[in-house]
């Protein structure tokens, strides 16, 4: 085979990759939008004993976000990428259920904004792109609203952050069965930072209650 048969090749592989890429990064800020404008609902009631019933749900949430994402990464190649959107899409449907659930524990389900849902979710991947919604006041986080035009900019920026992350993981799909047990360990890992994030944000309301009760 030429080179300039290779070349040829190598500029179409690299523009379809290219194409692939612009493609997901495009496609999760558009369900990021989705997610963020319809906040779930949640079915349960504030609890006697939130941080019980809340590390329960964090270890349910977790092993179900892991399940999906090792299931969804068993397939290679170009199904294992086509896999990847529908996997982070669900991931993130559970994720979010996981905070409207944690704020309900806690009698916050009222509190629970779209800017809320945003820091709760990626918080602890993408803090820096965050600094719009979220300002610290002393030792507490406070969580501020911001425009529609604003929101979207932000979560278009985590679509393309996340993006790189998911190449990274799209890399494993090449090796089935090791690309199942590290995207599961990894989504199980985030679904728990999630729900710690939701915790203490949602606790740290509950004991302000307390304290002007006072």
């Amino acid at each position: 085979m030429s080179d300039e048969i290779l070349d040829e090749e190598e500029q179409e592989y690299s523009g379809n990759w290219s194409g692939i890429a612009k493609n997901i990064k495009e496609k999760l800020s558009e369900i990021l939008f989705d997610l963020i404008t319809d906040v779930p609902e949640s079915l349960l009631t504030k609890a006697e004993n939130p941080e019980e019933r809340v590390e329960k749900l964090i270890q349910s949430a977790c092993l179900k976000s892991a399940t999906v994402s090792g299931t969804l990464s068993i397939p290679a190649g170009i199904t294992g990428i086509l896999t990847s959107i529908p996997d982070i899409a669900a991931i993130w449907r559970i994720q979010a259920q996981l905070v409207a659930d944690i704020a309900a524990t806690y009698g916050k389900m009222a509190l629970l904004s779209r800017e809320t849902m945003v820091w709760c979710l990626f918080r602890h991947s993408a803090a820096s792109l965050l600094r719009d919604i979220a300002v610290r006041t002393g030792t507490r986080i406070v969580v501020q609203k911001v425009s529609i035009t604003v929101l979207h900019k932000i979560l278009h920026k985590i679509g393309i952050k996340i993006s790189a992350k998911v190449f990274g993981r799209i890399a494993l799909r090449a090796i089935p069965a090791i690309g199942a047990i590290g995207n599961g360990a990894y989504t199980y890992l985030d679904t728990r930072e999630v729900g710690k994030t939701a915790e203490d944000y949602f606790h740290a309301l509950a004991d302000m209650d307390k304290e002007a009760v006072k």
